[in-house]
């Protein structure tokens, strides 16, 4: 069985983190799939997922990290028909990866115990909805 669903989540000018598990295991109990392996993909090019643990300061150590590595542009966004923002972004999304897959087991994420489900949205120079892309895969509906 193969269930796709798409989520979306509100994001603002500067570059965001948010906790997304609960859209992942909304999607899993929606599924009815008990064992299998989830997919999450963040479409577009300036947005990246990470499975971390659940602690800002991680969080936030990560962003810095990755805005360090990669510096921010300034000047005007470039004029792409996509509408998505500066190179910076893209790289940024780059680094951090556009999608991961957790396995599924008895209906539950095979994460640690702190582990979340993070997005990381680097287009920082406008207000969006964002899209998040599920795809939760395995053998047959739970009864």
């Amino acid at each position: 069985m193969i269930f796709l669903r798409n989520y979306y989540v509100n994001t603002t000018v500067k570059t965001d983190v948010l906790l997304i598990t609960h859209d992942v295991k909304r999607a899993v109990r929606e599924s009815g799939v008990p064992s299998g392996l989830v997919t999450v993909l963040i479409p577009g090019a300036t947005a990246g997922v990470a499975i971390l643990e659940n602690d800002p300061k991680i969080h936030e150590e990560l962003k810095k990290w990755v805005e360090t590595q990669i510096p921010a542009e300034t000047g005007p966004r470039p004029n792409r028909r996509s509408g998505t923002g500066r190179n910076d972004a893209h790289l940024r999304a780059a680094l951090i990866g556009l999608s991961l897959s957790i396995p599924l087991q008895d209906g539950k994420l095979m994460l640690g115990a702190w582990q979340e489900v993070v997005l990381f949205d680097f287009d920082d120079n406008k207000v969006a909805r964002r899209e998040i892309t599920i795809q939760v895969m395995g053998e047959g509906a739970a009864k």
